[in-house]
């Protein structure tokens, strides 16, 4: 099923942007990683529509594209804080909890929730309460995880996206792609002129930054499309499986470790997103 292979090619590239991200995010100031990724996405766009030759579509459709644009920067922002100060094994699984959004979007227009993704729905809520929680070792209390709080704004924003791109893609999945990565800039110029962030990166950062920014750009183009062979509900479910690859690279990679419980809610919504699009 063709929907279910772009769905799947997104999920794999958000994951390893996010993992990417993650690491560059504690030596890099996320508005610098912000700039910078999305220069490399967007002269990726630039490079392919100039290729593709055709205009700009007059649908008034697509601007929910700029739309996307809004709502991805906010949620990229928030990602990156979080992984600024938190786990990337704990930030990226909560942000997965975007999948909430599309979901209900889905049945606002007609789409069926089998009994299955409602569990499954259940297992997410459930994994994202236990894996935002970590022990304080001071207090012996537990205590809201280090970038918990971000997480849940890259959630909304991952959410909001993936509804607001489904329109615009049926005008021009490619379009639609190009349009709401144009529109960062858009977002990002004032708050880099407010806060006036050093735009420096040295030379050894530039190859994982700019892989960053194509990653995630061919993500976003490889979702609009699934969106326009395949269920809204079932697209966006899928594509919210990144954490698994993101959680196995930082396992891997990096070594890191969840505590019991952690793990435990780790695996509970992955496993709670599985059923989603199982279902």
């Amino acid at each position: 099923m063709l929907a279910v292979s772009l769905a799947l090619i997104a999920c794999l590239n958000w994951g390893i942007s996010g993992f990417l991200a993650g690491m560059k995010s504690r030596f890099i100031p996320v508005l610098t990683l912000l700039v910078f990724s999305s220069m490399a996405s967007l002269g990726m766009f630039l490079v392919i529509m100039g290729v593709r030759g055709e205009p700009l579509p007059r649908d008034p459709s697509l601007m929910y594209a700029v739309l996307g644009g809004a709502f991805g920067i906010g949620g990229l922002y928030c990602l990156y804080r979080g992984l600024a100060v938190g786990a990337i094994s704990i930030v990226v699984p909560v942000s997965s909890l975007c999948v909430f959004l599309p979901v209900l979007a889905g049945l606002a227009i007609g789409e069926v929730l089998h009994p299955i993704q409602v569990f499954g729905m259940l297992l997410a809520i459930g994994g994202g309460v236990m894996v935002s929680l970590e022990k304080n070792t001071d207090a012996n209390k537990k205590r809201l995880a280090a970038g918990i709080l971000p997480a849940l704004g890259a959630a909304f924003g991952f959410g909001a996206f993936f509804v607001v791109m489904d329109l615009a893609g049926a005008v021009d999945p490619l379009w639609a792609a190009m349009v709401s990565r144009f529109s960062f800039f858009l977002f990002l110029l004032p708050a880099v002129l407010i806060k006036r962030p050093c735009l420096k990166i040295k030379t050894t950062h530039l190859p994982a930054v700019f892989t960053i920014g194509i990653l995630d750009g061919t993500a976003a183009f490889a979702y609009t499309a699934a969106t326009t062979k395949g269920l809204l509900s079932l697209v966006s479910v899928i594509s919210a499986l990144y954490p698994a690859v993101s959680v196995i690279l930082a396992a891997f990679v990096l070594k890191e470790q969840l505590r019991g419980l952690q793990f435990f809610g780790v695996v509970l919504a992955i496993v709670g997103v599985t059923l989603i699009s199982a279902g």
